[in-house]
């Protein structure tokens, strides 16, 4: 037996060599891609390394403050810290720190929004008239919301500007009773009242704490020799002789926040970001015990501006002032005169935080103080779910009477039921329900000062890994990014950033930190102590021990957080391996232009390491799987059409009384001969095929080919062994093609190829199967890469590791497609042989050459078509469900993924496995063209 195998190998070297090759190519692919996804899965284990801790590994915070879809999906929404004020005990926080394993608990204790009024100088000396007094005119309009949202100032604000001394008596009540009398000093030395004149006001019970609602112009004056008339105060403000400025009044709030010093050096080196002045401390003798020491940002990260347009009136109107006209009948001389344009400019809120942070800084002079009279916090921000990932965000309403302050208000004559002033941004659309916070002052400085003794630059912070962003925003804004094409136009590619609103949507991170002392003063000053039980909004907890993602680290911190739960019952949250998954939000238009928006936050998904690292492994195996499933089917198809090509010789041996046994022994052996042929040629072409790929060498793992192919072809050919030995001897002898039940007359080369296709359709979906695993495989990564954007765990460190498709898995699909494309021409040729006398006949009757070469190709189409539309239906169906994990909706865009980049990376896959079905036709194609009818039908 074992010399009739080698005969018939060496009598059918083509077709013996044929299934070596693919042999070959499966055993040598399989062998480097193993290297492949080796050296890829320790390229993933070191990025998750790397990017598996960042500050902390547990957060804690109040219980009841997680959404349903932060539980249903494993999240921590954007923005979070901004809409929690309290809820966790000192109490608590103590027994998490004395738990066993706690490295680091690092509390935040939100205390609220404090407004800061501040404003823009807008030097008009250059503009004014020749004369001793000039009469300005400032019209400005907010702009924020990447230019979307403009909020115009209904009325101007009127400056005057004398280059004579001015001034100012605060103990001497002036005509409209706000506490000050100013004087303007003449040529001649006469001294003459101006305030008369500018002394217009509106009723503060019925006027709107935004500024751009008001319906009575703001006023001002200055000196160029004097300032505000306040002695030294143009020195004071930085101003040199001489210079005139027009100070724009701005409100800017800013989120402050309580952390205790120590654990905050520890766990984020909050000590070494601070780049002016001092980190905060422990008290000394030498502070004021009346006033809240603040460390600041550097940065705002605000987006909005204010367009400022400066106009000059006519002479006349500035010297009715010294004159002594009535202030009514000047506000309404005021408002008939256009003026002239002067100066334009847009000054940006940077700058009107810088300075309000230079007026607040430590070198303070001992006459200015800054009263913490009141606060306001903010709720968290409502959501409608439209979809397992995607939201649409509810409007809020917040009364007018908010922003009151009722404490300040009491101590000054006619001001009792003032509506205060707001930050101008919340003049638009709120999302967030606002309460005012009260802390009872009065002038014998029986209150709480604030002062900014040190200022810190969050970029400075270590540790702060875009991949691993945690579920607080303690040092960085939130990022919402646009969410499809048109959002993308409106914000010009830019992300949408937080404004002045302090009840909008997006909010800044905490831009001033003080200490837990002063937490602990300010909530019990605060009228009604509604904070005073538990004024702690998170702690966030680093756990000893970890070393990464094994899981001794994984039970250590594990343990923890069932130990702190056991300890307070708050509400824990396993941060560690944490990234940010995107999540779509459904914006309303805003109140002054802005139209809707469809965002894409980044929301904090859990444990997405340990789901990387699984996800790693079963793309791998798949793809393996895949590899294996093709050269599977391509031996099976080899071994299968040996069988068929020696039907008549086995029949032969059977009658000759050849028993089944040992038929079914030739056949395996034969095959098996082959694979440990192939499988030696593989291993000595795995180092060569490595190194060229440039991945890792793969050592004894080559000599592994010999096995795996030998066990291959053995497996594989199993099945056409036993249909050799089960089949009768004058069966054997027969064509090997089903017969159809009824005659039916294929018209043209189409019809004809579709006749021969079916009439052995074994062969067909043999050939077939192979093309829809490979077009399977290559659709589901093109959905992956292309259609799902490369999400299926959906978060930004699974983007930068896993699911984006790497040269290895390319390169698998190239090997299955390879192997497939050979089969398709393995199962033509054998139809051409099968077929030889029936396709010289229609060359006898005058079929062309080229007509029977087109008819090949034609049923080569046909096998790829079949394959194509199998393999490209299961790969869409296969992506979508791997989308599982993915953060999208399916359509919408830059959102998430879209069908369309999935349904065209299928029909590419299906054009790909076509080509290559039509171009593995053309060998058999030739083969049938150069048919030597004579000799065939001679034979036959």
């Amino acid at each position: 037996m074992i010399r009739l195998v080698f005969s018939q190998l060496r009598r059918r070297l083509g077709r013996a060599l044929v299934l070596a090759l693919g042999i070959v190519i499966a055993a040598t692919g399989f062998t480097v891609l193993t290297g492949s996804a080796e050296t890829q899965r320790l390229e993933i284990v070191g990025t998750v390394g790397r990017n598996f801790r960042a500050q902390y590994d547990i957060l804690v915070r109040p219980k009841g403050t997680a959404t349903a879809v932060e539980r249903s999906q494993g999240l921590v929404r954007a923005n979070y810290l901004s809409g929690v004020f309290g809820g966790i005990t000192l109490d608590q926080y103590e027994r998490i720190k004395r738990i066993n394993g706690v490295d680091v608990a690092a509390p935040i204790g939100m205390v609220g929004h404090i407004v800061h009024s501040g404003g823009v100088r807008v030097d008009v000396t250059d503009v004014l008239h020749g004369g001793e007094r000039t009469m300005l005119r400032v019209e400005r309009t907010r702009v924020t919301d990447r230019g979307l949202t403009r909020i115009p100032f209904r009325q101007p604000r009127y400056e005057y500007v004398t280059r004579r001394p001015v001034k100012t008596d605060l103990g001497r009540p002036s005509s409209d009773d706000d506490g000050e009398a100013v004087t303007e000093e003449l040529a001649d030395g006469r001294r003459v009242r101006i305030d008369p004149s500018l002394g217009w006001s509106q009723d503060p019970s019925t006027s709107s704490p935004f500024p751009s609602e008001r319906t009575v112009p703001e006023r001002g004056y200055w000196s160029t020799l004097s300032g505000s008339g306040i002695d030294g105060s143009a020195e004071r403000r930085g101003l040199r002789p001489g210079q005139a400025v027009v100070q724009v009044p701005q409100a800017f709030p800013f989120l402050l926040a309580a952390v205790d010093p120590d654990a905050e050096a520890r766990l984020a080196g909050l000590d070494r970001a601070t780049v002016t002045g001092r980190y905060l401390r422990p008290m000394t003798v030498r502070d004021d015990p009346r006033e809240v020491q603040l460390l600041a940002a550097t940065t705002s990260y605000v987006d909005q501006q204010d367009e400022i347009v400066v106009r000059r009136l006519p002479r006349e109107a500035a010297e009715k002032v010294v004159r002594g006209t009535p202030a009514r009948r000047l506000l309404s001389y005021l408002g008939t005169q256009p003026g002239e344009e002067v100066r334009r400019l847009t000054a940006d809120a940077a700058k009107t935080y810088e300075t309000m942070l230079d007026d607040w800084s430590t070198n303070l002079p001992t006459w200015r103080f800054f009263p913490l009279t009141r606060y306001w916090t903010s709720g968290p921000t409502e959501y409608r779910q439209l979809d397992a990932r995607r939201l649409a965000a509810l409007p809020a309403r917040n009364p007018p009477d908010v922003w009151a302050d009722p404490e300040f208000a009491k101590l000054l004559v006619g001001l009792a039921k003032d509506r205060g002033t707001a930050p101008e941004g919340a003049a638009d659309t709120q999302f967030r329900a606002l309460e005012r916070r009260t802390v009872p002052y009065d002038l014998e400085g029986h209150t709480l000062n604030t002062r900014v003794v040190g200022r810190f630059d969050p970029a400075r912070l270590p540790g702060l890994s875009e991949l691993t962003r945690l579920p607080t925003e303690t040092y960085a804004p939130p990022a919402a990014k646009p969410g499809d094409s048109r959002t993308a136009v409106l914000l010009g590619g830019r992300d949408l950033l937080p404004n002045d609103n302090v009840g909008g949507y997006l909010q800044a991170p905490p831009l001033l930190l003080t200490d837990l002392h002063w937490l602990g003063e300010i909530v019990r000053r605060t009228a009604g102590r509604p904070a005073a039980r538990a004024p702690l909004s998170v702690i966030r907890v680093r756990v000893a021990g970890v070393t990464g993602t094994d899981p001794v680290s994984r039970e250590r911190i594990s343990q923890v957080a069932r130990d702190i739960v056991a300890a307070t019952g708050l509400e824990v949250d396993i941060t560690v391996g944490s990234s940010p998954t995107p999540v779509t939000v459904e914006l309303p238009a805003g109140s002054f232009g802005r139209p809707a928006l469809t965002l894409q936050e980044g929301w904090v998904a859990k444990n997405v390491a340990y789901r990387i690292l699984n996800a790693a492994d079963h793309k791998s195996l798949v793809l393996f799987v895949l590899v294996l499933a093709v050269c599977g089917l391509f031996v099976v198809n080899g071994a299968a059409a040996a069988v068929r090509a020696r039907r008549s010789e086995l029949g032969v041996l059977a009658c000759l009384g050849w028993s089944r046994p040992k038929l079914f022994g030739t056949v395996l052996s034969e095959v098996g001969a082959i694979g440990l042929l192939a499988g030696v040629v593989s291993a000595a072409l795995a180092w060569p095929v490595a190194s060229w790929a440039q991945v890792a060498p793969p050592g004894e793992r080559a000599w592994l080919a010999v096995p795996a192919a030998t066990g291959l072809a053995l497996l594989a050919g199993l099945a056409p062994a036993w249909l050799a030995s089960r089949v009768p001897p004058a069966e054997a002898v027969r064509p090997a093609v089903r017969l159809p039940r009824r005659a039916r007359s294929p018209r043209g080369v189409a019809g004809l190829a579709v006749s021969g296709l079916t009439r052995s359709p074994g062969r067909t979906l043999l050939g077939a199967a192979t093309l829809t695993v490979a077009v399977f495989g290559l659709t589901v990564l093109l959905g992956v890469t292309y259609g799902f954007r490369g999400r299926v765990v959906g978060s930004l460190l699974g983007d930068a590791i896993v699911v984006q498709a790497r040269p290895a898995d390319y390169a698998a699909v190239t090997v299955m497609f390879t192997l497939a494309a050979l089969a398709v021409a393995d199962v033509l040729y054998l139809g051409v042989r099968e077929r030889d006398a029936e396709l010289a006949t229609l060359r006898a009757s005058g079929w062309s050459g080229g007509s029977l070469a087109r008819l090949i190709v034609f049923e080569g189409v046909g096998v790829g078509l079949l394959g194509a539309l199998a393999g490209a239906v299961g790969g869409v169906a296969a992506a979508t469900a791997l989308a599982g994990g993915f953060t999208g909706p399916l359509t919408g865009g830059t959102a998430g993924g879209s069908t369309g980049p999935l349904v065209w990376g299928a029909a590419a896959a299906a054009a790909t496995a076509v080509t290559l079905a039509a171009l593995a036709s053309l060998a058999p194609a030739l083969l049938a063209w150069r048919l030597p009818p004579a000799r065939v039908l001679a034979r036959e």
